[in-house]
Protein backbone atom coordinates (compact mmCIF):
# COMPACT_ATOMS: atom_id res chain seq x y z
CA UNK A 1 0.00 0.00 0.00
CA UNK A 2 1.39 3.51 -0.92
CA UNK A 3 2.94 5.09 2.52
CA UNK A 4 0.64 8.01 1.86
CA UNK A 5 -2.39 6.49 1.90
CA UNK A 6 -1.60 3.95 4.88
CA UNK A 7 -0.63 6.87 6.85
CA UNK A 8 -3.68 8.67 5.90
CA UNK A 9 -5.97 5.61 6.80
CA UNK A 10 -4.51 5.21 9.95
CA UNK A 11 -5.14 8.97 10.90
CA UNK A 12 -8.64 8.77 9.97
CA UNK A 13 -9.77 5.42 10.86
CA UNK A 14 -8.20 4.01 13.97
CA UNK A 15 -9.90 0.16 14.76
CA UNK A 16 -8.43 -1.58 17.69
CA UNK A 17 -9.49 -5.72 18.04
CA UNK A 18 -10.35 -7.28 21.20
CA UNK A 19 -9.67 -10.57 21.03
CA UNK A 20 -10.75 -11.70 24.21
CA UNK A 21 -10.83 -10.62 27.54
CA UNK A 22 -11.94 -13.94 28.94
CA UNK A 23 -11.83 -14.74 33.04
CA UNK A 24 -9.75 -16.63 34.81
CA UNK A 25 -11.27 -19.01 36.91
CA UNK A 26 -10.25 -21.58 39.11
CA UNK A 27 -11.18 -23.73 42.16
CA UNK A 28 -7.95 -24.44 44.49
CA UNK A 29 -9.64 -27.31 46.30
CA UNK A 30 -9.54 -28.98 42.61
CA UNK A 31 -5.45 -28.83 43.13
CA UNK A 32 -4.81 -31.45 45.82
CA UNK A 33 -1.04 -31.77 46.23
CA UNK A 34 0.74 -29.33 47.75
CA UNK A 35 4.95 -28.94 46.35
CA UNK A 36 7.39 -28.03 49.27
CA UNK A 37 10.25 -27.30 47.06
CA UNK A 38 11.75 -24.04 48.75
CA UNK A 39 13.94 -21.95 47.03
CA UNK A 40 17.62 -21.36 48.10
CA UNK A 41 19.17 -17.99 47.85
CA UNK A 42 22.53 -17.50 48.22
CA UNK A 43 23.88 -14.93 50.90
CA UNK A 44 25.30 -12.40 48.07
CA UNK A 45 22.06 -11.77 46.71
CA UNK A 46 19.99 -11.78 50.16
CA UNK A 47 19.95 -7.79 50.14
CA UNK A 48 18.50 -7.64 46.54
CA UNK A 49 15.78 -10.46 47.26
CA UNK A 50 14.27 -8.52 49.66
CA UNK A 51 10.77 -6.61 49.07
CA UNK A 52 10.53 -3.65 50.00
CA UNK A 53 9.63 -0.94 47.87
CA UNK A 54 12.93 1.67 47.48
CA UNK A 55 12.52 5.40 47.54
CA UNK A 56 12.44 7.28 44.24
CA UNK A 57 13.46 11.00 44.00
CA UNK A 58 12.28 12.68 40.57
CA UNK A 59 14.81 15.56 39.91
CA UNK A 60 13.44 18.16 37.56
CA UNK A 61 14.86 18.26 33.86
CA UNK A 62 17.68 20.21 32.33
CA UNK A 63 16.63 22.08 29.57
CA UNK A 64 18.80 22.09 26.61
CA UNK A 65 16.27 22.95 24.13
CA UNK A 66 16.75 26.60 22.63
CA UNK A 67 12.92 27.36 23.56
CA UNK A 68 12.86 28.42 27.11
CA UNK A 69 12.54 31.91 28.81
CA UNK A 70 11.70 34.71 26.50
CA UNK A 71 10.56 38.36 26.15
CA UNK A 72 7.55 39.38 24.54
CA UNK A 73 6.67 42.70 23.33
CA UNK A 74 2.76 43.86 23.78
CA UNK A 75 1.69 46.42 21.71
CA UNK A 76 -1.66 47.86 22.25
CA UNK A 77 -3.18 50.79 20.67
CA UNK A 78 -6.06 53.01 22.13
CA UNK A 79 -8.31 56.00 20.32
CA UNK A 80 -9.77 58.32 23.02
CA UNK A 81 -12.44 60.81 21.57
CA UNK A 82 -13.30 64.05 23.28
CA UNK A 83 -16.69 66.70 22.57
CA UNK A 84 -15.63 70.57 23.19
CA UNK A 85 -18.57 72.36 24.00
CA UNK A 86 -19.58 75.87 23.44
CA UNK A 87 -21.56 78.85 23.29
CA UNK A 88 -22.00 80.97 19.99
CA UNK A 89 -24.90 83.21 18.93
CA UNK A 90 -27.63 81.82 16.44
CA UNK A 91 -30.53 83.65 14.72
CA UNK A 92 -32.78 82.29 17.73
CA UNK A 93 -30.36 83.72 20.30
CA UNK A 94 -27.69 81.64 22.52
CA UNK A 95 -27.23 78.17 21.26
CA UNK A 96 -24.76 75.75 22.24
CA UNK A 97 -22.02 74.82 19.95
CA UNK A 98 -19.85 71.63 19.69
CA UNK A 99 -17.41 69.73 17.86
CA UNK A 100 -14.99 66.52 18.32
CA UNK A 101 -11.14 65.50 18.48
CA UNK A 102 -9.68 62.61 18.88
CA UNK A 103 -6.23 60.92 19.65
CA UNK A 104 -4.73 57.73 19.48
CA UNK A 105 -2.20 56.75 21.76
CA UNK A 106 0.46 53.45 21.67
CA UNK A 107 1.43 52.22 24.12
CA UNK A 108 3.98 48.98 24.11
CA UNK A 109 5.29 47.26 27.01
CA UNK A 110 7.57 43.48 27.48
CA UNK A 111 6.64 40.92 29.80
CA UNK A 112 9.08 38.31 30.48
CA UNK A 113 7.92 34.50 30.18
CA UNK A 114 9.13 31.00 31.64
CA UNK A 115 7.43 27.93 29.90
CA UNK A 116 8.79 26.08 32.30
CA UNK A 117 9.14 23.25 30.06
CA UNK A 118 11.04 21.02 32.72
CA UNK A 119 8.62 21.62 35.88
CA UNK A 120 6.08 20.24 33.31
CA UNK A 121 7.53 17.23 33.04
CA UNK A 122 7.86 16.35 36.99
CA UNK A 123 4.73 15.47 37.99
CA UNK A 124 3.70 13.32 35.68
CA UNK A 125 6.76 11.25 35.72
CA UNK A 126 6.01 11.06 39.35
CA UNK A 127 2.49 10.10 38.36
CA UNK A 128 3.72 6.97 36.39
CA UNK A 129 6.15 6.00 39.18
CA UNK A 130 3.40 5.83 41.61
CA UNK A 131 1.11 3.82 39.56
CA UNK A 132 3.77 1.47 39.03
CA UNK A 133 2.61 0.38 42.60
CA UNK A 134 6.21 -0.76 43.84
CA UNK A 135 8.14 2.48 45.01
CA UNK A 136 7.73 5.05 47.31
CA UNK A 137 8.05 8.48 45.96
CA UNK A 138 10.18 11.20 48.12
CA UNK A 139 7.94 14.16 48.93
CA UNK A 140 8.75 17.37 47.44
CA UNK A 141 8.80 18.94 50.98
CA UNK A 142 11.79 16.60 51.36
CA UNK A 143 13.43 17.53 48.11
CA UNK A 144 13.23 21.05 49.00
CA UNK A 145 15.37 21.14 52.82
CA UNK A 146 17.85 18.59 50.57
CA UNK A 147 17.91 21.15 47.58
CA UNK A 148 18.80 23.75 50.39
CA UNK A 149 22.14 21.83 51.11
CA UNK A 150 22.92 20.32 47.75
CA UNK A 151 21.47 23.24 45.24
CA UNK A 152 21.56 20.88 42.08
CA UNK A 153 17.80 21.04 41.61
CA UNK A 154 16.74 22.22 38.18
CA UNK A 155 20.57 21.27 37.22
CA UNK A 156 19.16 17.71 35.74
CA UNK A 157 23.23 16.76 35.41
CA UNK A 158 23.86 15.13 38.45
CA UNK A 159 27.65 14.16 39.48
CA UNK A 160 28.02 10.83 41.14
CA UNK A 161 29.28 12.63 44.44
CA UNK A 162 26.00 14.50 44.61
CA UNK A 163 24.47 11.60 43.80
CA UNK A 164 25.81 9.79 46.94
CA UNK A 165 25.41 12.27 49.12
CA UNK A 166 21.71 12.90 48.43
CA UNK A 167 21.19 9.34 48.78
CA UNK A 168 22.55 9.75 52.03
CA UNK A 169 20.65 12.60 52.85
CA UNK A 170 17.56 11.20 51.03
CA UNK A 171 17.93 7.43 51.49
CA UNK A 172 16.34 7.23 48.09
CA UNK A 173 17.22 4.30 46.29
CA UNK A 174 17.07 5.68 42.57
CA UNK A 175 16.95 9.31 41.06
CA UNK A 176 14.95 9.86 38.00
CA UNK A 177 15.94 13.11 35.88
CA UNK A 178 16.93 13.74 32.10
CA UNK A 179 17.00 16.89 29.78
CA UNK A 180 14.87 18.24 27.23
CA UNK A 181 16.97 17.91 23.96
CA UNK A 182 15.34 19.69 20.91
CA UNK A 183 12.25 21.40 20.00
CA UNK A 184 11.30 21.95 16.51
CA UNK A 185 8.25 23.24 14.56
CA UNK A 186 7.24 22.86 11.27
CA UNK A 187 3.98 23.37 8.81
CA UNK A 188 2.44 20.33 7.46
CA UNK A 189 0.49 20.67 3.93
CA UNK A 190 -0.24 17.92 1.75
CA UNK A 191 -3.85 19.02 0.48
CA UNK A 192 -2.19 19.43 -2.94
CA UNK A 193 -1.16 16.25 -3.13
CA UNK A 194 -4.52 14.86 -1.18
CA UNK A 195 -6.05 16.57 -3.91
CA UNK A 196 -4.56 15.51 -6.92
CA UNK A 197 -4.88 11.95 -5.64
CA UNK A 198 -8.55 12.77 -4.74
CA UNK A 199 -8.94 14.09 -8.38
CA UNK A 200 -7.20 11.17 -9.94
CA UNK A 201 -9.23 8.81 -8.27
CA UNK A 202 -12.68 10.05 -8.30
CA UNK A 203 -13.68 9.18 -11.83
CA UNK A 204 -12.62 5.39 -11.34
CA UNK A 205 -14.85 2.63 -11.62
CA UNK A 206 -13.66 1.22 -8.54
CA UNK A 207 -15.86 2.09 -4.93
CA UNK A 208 -12.47 1.19 -3.32
CA UNK A 209 -9.84 3.17 -5.05
CA UNK A 210 -12.76 6.34 -4.91
CA UNK A 211 -13.19 5.76 -1.67
CA UNK A 212 -9.20 5.60 -1.22
CA UNK A 213 -9.03 9.11 -2.86
CA UNK A 214 -12.19 10.73 -0.38
CA UNK A 215 -10.11 9.23 3.00
CA UNK A 216 -6.52 11.05 1.37
CA UNK A 217 -8.59 14.14 1.26
CA UNK A 218 -10.05 14.20 4.44
CA UNK A 219 -6.95 12.63 6.46
CA UNK A 220 -5.14 15.53 4.88
CA UNK A 221 -7.56 18.14 6.29
CA UNK A 222 -6.86 16.50 9.88
CA UNK A 223 -3.03 16.26 9.66
CA UNK A 224 -2.32 19.13 8.19
CA UNK A 225 -1.09 22.24 10.23
CA UNK A 226 1.72 23.23 12.23
CA UNK A 227 3.97 20.23 13.95
CA UNK A 228 5.69 20.74 17.12
CA UNK A 229 7.82 18.15 17.85
CA UNK A 230 9.50 17.35 21.03
CA UNK A 231 12.51 15.22 21.79
CA UNK A 232 14.20 14.39 25.43
CA UNK A 233 15.87 12.20 27.13
CA UNK A 234 15.22 9.93 30.49
CA UNK A 235 17.35 8.60 32.97
CA UNK A 236 17.67 6.14 36.60
CA UNK A 237 20.53 7.02 38.40
CA UNK A 238 21.28 4.39 40.94
CA UNK A 239 22.25 6.37 44.10
CA UNK A 240 24.29 3.69 45.71
CA UNK A 241 26.47 3.00 42.77
CA UNK A 242 26.42 6.64 41.37
CA UNK A 243 25.32 4.75 37.97
CA UNK A 244 23.27 5.50 35.09
CA UNK A 245 21.05 2.17 35.03
CA UNK A 246 18.44 2.99 32.54
CA UNK A 247 18.27 6.05 29.46
CA UNK A 248 16.04 6.33 26.68
CA UNK A 249 15.50 8.83 24.35
CA UNK A 250 11.73 9.87 23.92
CA UNK A 251 10.52 11.58 20.69
CA UNK A 252 6.57 12.92 20.25
CA UNK A 253 5.04 15.55 17.88
CA UNK A 254 1.91 17.52 18.59
CA UNK A 255 -0.37 19.35 15.72
CA UNK A 256 -1.94 22.97 17.41
CA UNK A 257 -3.70 23.35 14.51
CA UNK A 258 -3.32 25.45 10.90
CA UNK A 259 -1.52 28.06 12.61
CA UNK A 260 1.59 29.05 10.14
CA UNK A 261 2.39 31.80 12.40
CA UNK A 262 1.78 30.68 16.14
CA UNK A 263 2.15 32.95 19.08
CA UNK A 264 4.51 31.94 21.98
CA UNK A 265 1.51 30.27 24.22
CA UNK A 266 0.44 28.08 21.16
CA UNK A 267 4.01 26.92 20.82
CA UNK A 268 4.19 26.38 24.34
CA UNK A 269 1.24 24.23 24.65
CA UNK A 270 2.32 22.02 22.04
CA UNK A 271 5.84 21.18 23.19
CA UNK A 272 4.06 20.10 26.42
CA UNK A 273 1.62 18.01 24.78
CA UNK A 274 4.17 16.31 22.59
CA UNK A 275 6.28 15.87 25.73
CA UNK A 276 3.09 14.50 28.21
CA UNK A 277 2.45 12.03 24.97
CA UNK A 278 5.87 10.35 25.01
CA UNK A 279 5.76 9.36 28.83
CA UNK A 280 3.67 6.74 28.57
CA UNK A 281 6.68 4.58 26.65
CA UNK A 282 8.56 4.82 29.66
CA UNK A 283 5.89 2.39 31.35
CA UNK A 284 7.95 -0.86 30.91
CA UNK A 285 11.33 0.59 31.48
CA UNK A 286 10.08 1.60 34.48
CA UNK A 287 8.41 -1.56 35.29
CA UNK A 288 12.06 -3.21 35.74
CA UNK A 289 12.99 -0.99 38.53
CA UNK A 290 9.85 0.19 39.95
CA UNK A 291 7.17 -2.55 39.52
CA UNK A 292 5.80 -4.14 42.89
CA UNK A 293 7.70 -7.39 44.18
CA UNK A 294 6.56 -10.39 45.94
CA UNK A 295 7.94 -13.98 46.44
CA UNK A 296 5.50 -17.44 46.03
CA UNK A 297 3.63 -18.61 49.27
CA UNK A 298 1.94 -21.62 48.19
CA UNK A 299 2.06 -24.25 45.16
CA UNK A 300 -0.26 -26.64 44.37
CA UNK A 301 -0.66 -29.32 41.42
CA UNK A 302 -3.05 -31.53 40.17
CA UNK A 303 -1.42 -33.76 37.70
CA UNK A 304 1.49 -31.52 36.13
CA UNK A 305 -0.76 -28.69 36.43
CA UNK A 306 0.42 -26.35 39.00
CA UNK A 307 -0.86 -22.95 40.50
CA UNK A 308 0.95 -20.61 42.50
CA UNK A 309 -0.65 -18.32 45.24
CA UNK A 310 2.03 -14.93 45.91
CA UNK A 311 1.99 -12.25 48.94
CA UNK A 312 0.64 -9.46 46.39
CA UNK A 313 -2.90 -8.76 46.10
CA UNK A 314 -5.71 -6.10 45.58
CA UNK A 315 -4.01 -3.75 47.67
CA UNK A 316 -1.18 -3.58 45.02
CA UNK A 317 -3.27 -3.16 42.47
CA UNK A 318 -3.30 -6.43 41.35
CA UNK A 319 -6.22 -7.11 38.85
CA UNK A 320 -8.02 -10.50 37.22
CA UNK A 321 -5.38 -11.44 33.85
CA UNK A 322 -2.46 -9.52 35.72
CA UNK A 323 0.85 -10.57 34.12
CA UNK A 324 4.09 -11.62 36.93
CA UNK A 325 7.45 -12.93 36.07
CA UNK A 326 9.52 -14.97 37.99
CA UNK A 327 12.84 -14.28 39.10
CA UNK A 328 16.15 -16.40 39.44
CA UNK A 329 18.91 -15.73 41.76
CA UNK A 330 22.32 -16.80 41.53
CA UNK A 331 25.90 -16.14 42.73
CA UNK A 332 28.32 -15.07 40.33
CA UNK A 333 32.07 -15.56 41.47
CA UNK A 334 34.60 -13.39 38.97
CA UNK A 335 37.09 -16.07 37.43
CA UNK A 336 39.81 -13.25 37.50
CA UNK A 337 39.42 -11.66 40.93
CA UNK A 338 37.49 -13.95 42.50
CA UNK A 339 34.71 -11.44 43.65
CA UNK A 340 31.18 -12.92 44.19
CA UNK A 341 27.86 -11.29 42.72
CA UNK A 342 24.60 -11.66 42.28
CA UNK A 343 23.51 -12.23 39.59
CA UNK A 344 19.72 -12.05 38.62
CA UNK A 345 17.64 -13.34 35.24
CA UNK A 346 13.97 -13.35 34.47
CA UNK A 347 12.78 -16.91 34.40
CA UNK A 348 10.97 -18.34 31.55
CA UNK A 349 7.41 -18.84 33.42
CA UNK A 350 4.95 -16.28 33.68
CA UNK A 351 2.17 -16.37 35.64
CA UNK A 352 -1.60 -15.31 35.30
CA UNK A 353 -3.41 -13.80 38.20
CA UNK A 354 -7.04 -15.51 38.62
CA UNK A 355 -10.63 -14.10 40.20
CA UNK A 356 -8.93 -15.61 43.72
CA UNK A 357 -7.42 -11.91 44.82
CA UNK A 358 -7.23 -11.06 48.40
CA UNK A 359 -6.28 -7.60 49.26
CA UNK A 360 -2.87 -9.26 50.50
CA UNK A 361 -2.59 -12.58 48.27
CA UNK A 362 -3.38 -13.66 44.66
CA UNK A 363 -3.36 -17.34 42.95
CA UNK A 364 -1.83 -17.36 39.87
CA UNK A 365 -2.21 -19.59 36.69
CA UNK A 366 1.18 -20.57 34.52
CA UNK A 367 0.78 -18.76 31.68
CA UNK A 368 3.93 -19.81 29.59
CA UNK A 369 6.50 -21.94 30.82
CA UNK A 370 7.40 -25.17 33.19
CA UNK A 371 5.34 -24.27 36.24
CA UNK A 372 6.97 -27.24 37.91
CA UNK A 373 10.27 -24.98 37.81
CA UNK A 374 8.96 -22.87 40.28
CA UNK A 375 9.52 -22.90 43.92
CA UNK A 376 7.85 -21.71 47.19
CA UNK A 377 9.51 -18.67 48.23
CA UNK A 378 11.05 -17.71 44.59
CA UNK A 379 10.00 -13.72 43.78
CA UNK A 380 8.06 -12.69 41.20
CA UNK A 381 7.39 -9.33 39.92
CA UNK A 382 4.27 -7.66 38.83
CA UNK A 383 4.40 -6.47 34.70
CA UNK A 384 2.37 -3.77 32.89
CA UNK A 385 0.92 -6.84 30.79
CA UNK A 386 -2.43 -8.10 31.33
CA UNK A 387 -3.73 -11.00 29.40
CA UNK A 388 -6.14 -11.68 26.72
CA UNK A 389 -5.63 -8.19 24.96
CA UNK A 390 -4.46 -7.74 20.91
CA UNK A 391 -4.60 -5.20 19.10
CA UNK A 392 -3.55 -6.00 15.17
CA UNK A 393 -0.54 -4.71 13.46
CA UNK A 394 -1.21 -2.95 9.91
Amino acid sequence: MNKIVRNSLLSVVAVTFITGCGKNEIDIAAYPTKINNMVQVPDVCLPQYKSAMPTVAVIDFTNNSTFGKADIANSNSRRDSAAIVGVGVGPTGFVAGGASTSNTTSHSENRSVDAKLAESLTGPIETLIVNSGGAKLLSRADMSKIDAELKFQDSGLVDPASVAKFGKLSGAKYIVTGSIDNVEQKYRDNSGAAKAAGDATKNSDNNAVKLIGFLLQAGASVTDGMVITSTMTVKIIDVETGQIVMTKALEKSANIGKIRNPNYDQIVGGIKTAMLEALPDLEADFADYFSVKGYITQLKAKDKEVVAQVNIGRDLKVVENQIFKALNFDALTDPMTGKESCDVSVSAVKLRATQQITPNTTWATIEEGDGTTLKVGQLVQKTHEKAGFGIPKF
